[in-house]
């Protein structure tokens, strides 16, 4: 009897791993599958990835955020505003920005792509090679990957009008 229990439980377990592998797998698989769409002059509000925090001192406030969603990294809100931040890597000195987000309706892409830009215009603007998935934040989420460049763009889309948007490195955790 202990020996089909184990086996069962061997056999739920080995069942668990291959369905969470599958996932993560089909996943890459679809973004990958995705075309890409050049983002390497996408910026928020001109303020571009991998670019250092210093260089925006002149024109901007940071202020360190409470919110530490990621480890190893730091997260500023910009201007004293809670719904604009850029994330920096918190050991290294150059202060390199690896993501930066907005829920704030004054701030807009390189495309002029803001807050309660509707979807179809956003789609019209970006084109039609995206990710859609859904998301417990919001309606769902469009997504934007350039592969050459690594970079990902995600617009928060809530009543068919962009909510949010976050661009980072695509690998950035």
């Amino acid at each position: 009897m202990e020996k089909i229990k184990k086996a069962n439980n061997f056999l739920l377990f080995t069942i668990i791993i291959l369905a969470v592998i599958s996932f993560f797998v089909g996943y890459k698989f679809y973004e990958y599958k995705t075309k890409t769409t050049d983002l390497s002059k996408e910026n928020i509000d001109h303020i571009y990835l991998l670019d250092s925090m210093e260089k925006y001192r002149k024109n901007h406030f940071f202020s360190l955020a409470k919110d530490v969603s990621h480890p190893g990294y730091k997260m500023y809100n910009i201007d004293k505003n809670l719904n604009k931040r850029i994330t920096v890597h918190k050991g290294k000195k150059n202060n390199r920005i690896y993501r930066i987000e907005t829920f704030d309706s004054s701030s807009k892409t390189s495309k002029n792509v803001s807050i309660g830009t509707s979807e179809k215009d956003l789609i019209k603007i970006y084109g039609g090679n995206y990710i859609e998935r859904s998301s417990d934040q919001t309606d769902k989420l469009i997504e934007y990957i350039d592969q050459d460049n690594h970079i990902l763009i995600s617009f928060f889309i809530y009543k068919d009008k962009v909510d949010g948007i976050n661009l980072e490195l695509k690998d950035f955790k």
